[in-house]
C-alpha cells in the first residue's frame, strides 16, 4: 500500500519540493541527481544538494527525455546511487526501456512530479519574451495547478493529448494537480521501505480528505480533455495519416535518412529500428517502437518535416495494434 501525506508549503510550493528532494538525497545517500532546472537546457546532473535551488520540475519546456540518458549515467558511475526527477512520460519511457535493456534500477531513486504541460522551444522563447522573463513564464503554470494548469491549447500537441499527467510509478511521486499548492502538496510513496527511509508515517483516511475530491475531479477532467484532443487531432489529420503499420514504414522510407526522430527517442537511442535485406525497416521493430511509445513528443518536436508522429502512432495503435492486443487477451 502506498504511503501518502500532505505537506505544508507555507506559500512556497517550489521551496517545499526542493526541501523534499534535499531530504531524499541525504536520507538515500545519493551521489548525484538528474533534475530539470531553470534555463534553456535539458536536465542537469547535480552533485551537491546546494545546487537544488536551481531545480524547477514545472518549467514548461521539455527539450529532451531524461530516460534517454539514465543508462549512460549509471554505466559511467557503476558504484553510485543516482536520483532522477522525471515527468510522467519520462517514467513511462524508463519503464519501457528497462524491459528492453539491463538497467540497474536498484541504484536509482526515481521521483515523478505531476506535469502541467510544456511549450515547444520556439513558443517558449516567444512567450518568455512577451512575459518579460523566463522566470515569469516558469512560475505561471504552478499558480494554476489547482485548476489543472493554464489553457492546454497553448502546449505542444503531445501535451494536449496526454493521458497520464499525474505523477505515478516512481519511488516518490509529487502531486500538485487539483491542490491549493500555496497551502499543500501531495507526497505519494509506493512502498513501505522507501517511506521508512524517508521518514514518512503511514497516512490514515487521507483519501477522504476534501483536497482529494478536487484532485480526483481535476484529474478526471484532464484525462477526458486529453482523450478528446487526441481524437480531434486524428480527425483533423485523417486524410494524411498512414492507415496501417506498413503505410507508416513506407512513410519513413520516404522521409530520408536524417533519423532525427530515432535519435531523440529515449527508446531508440541505443537500438534504432533496423532495415532488412531489401532496405526496408523491420516491421516488428517499428511495431515494438510504437507499442512502447511514452508519448513525450520528442520525435515530432525534432522532425524537420513536422510530421505529427504522436498522432500517427496513436491512430495506428487504435486501428491496428490495440485490436490485436484485445484479441490476444480474449
Amino acid at each position: 500500500m502506498n504511503t501518502k501525506w500532505l505537506v505544508e508549503t507555507n506559500g512556497d510550493p517550489l521551496g517545499a519540493i526542493q526541501n523534499i528532494f534535499t531530504e531524499a538525497w541525504e536520507r538515500f545517500e545519493l551521489d548525484s541527481m538528474l533534475v530539470p532546472t531553470n534555463g534553456n537546457g535539458g536536465p542537469h546532473l547535480l552533485h551537491d544538494t546546494n545546487e537544488l535551488n536551481h531545480l524547477n520540475p514545472f518549467k514548461p519546456l521539455m527539450t529532451l527525455n531524461a530516460a534517454k540518458f539514465l543508462p549512460k549515467i549509471l554505466n559511467e558511475q557503476p558504484e553510485a546511487r543516482i536520483g532522477a526527477v522525471l515527468r510522467p512520460c519520462e517514467v513511462r519511457a524508463l519503464e519501457a526501456k528497462a524491459k528492453r535493456e539491463a538497467i540497474p534500477l536498484k541504484r536509482m531513486l526515481t521521483i515523478c512530479v505531476d506535469c502541467l504541460g510544456t511549450y515547444s522551444p520556439e513558443d517558449y522563447q516567444w512567450r518568455a519574451e512577451r512575459k518579460g522573463s523566463q522566470e515569469g513564464l516558469d512560475g505561471e503554470e504552478l499558480q494554476f495547478a489547482r485548476q489543472g494548469g493554464i489553457a492546454a491549447y497553448r502546449f505542444r500537441s503531445a501535451c494536449q493529448a496526454c493521458q497520464t499527467p499525474i505523477g505515478d510509478g516512481a519511488d516518490i511521486n509529487i502531486g500538485v494537480i487539483g491542490l491549493p499548492v500555496r497551502q499543500k502538496i501531495l507526497v505519494d510513496i509506493r512502498d513501505q521501505a522507501t517511506a521508512k527511509t524517508l521518514g514518512a508515517k503511514k497516512s490514515t483516511s487521507l483519501e477522504d480528505h476534501p483536497y482529494f475530491d478536487q484532485r480526483r475531479y481535476v484529474s478526471t477532467r484532464l484525462l477526458q480533455r486529453g482523450t478528446q484532443t487526441r481524437q480531434r487531432l486524428i480527425d483533423n489529420l485523417e486524410s494524411i495519416l498512414p492507415r496501417n503499420l506498413d503505410a507508416l514504414i513506407d512513410q519513413f522510407e520516404h522521409c530520408g535518412e536524417c533519423r532525427s526522430c530515432f535519435e531523440v527517442c529515449p527508446l531508440c537511442a541505443a537500438d534504432y529500428p533496423s532495415k532488412d535485406s531489401a532496405g526496408l525497416y523491420e516491421r516488428e521493430q517499428v511495431m515494438q517502437w510504437m507499442i512502447s511509445c511514452a508519448g513525450c513528443g520528442m520525435c515530432e518536436q525534432a522532425c524537420p518535416n513536422h510530421l505529427p508522429l504522436v498522432t500517427i502512432f496513436t491512430n495506428i495503435r487504435q486501428q491496428v495494434i490495440d485490436p490485436m492486443e484485445a484479441a490476444l487477451i480474449n
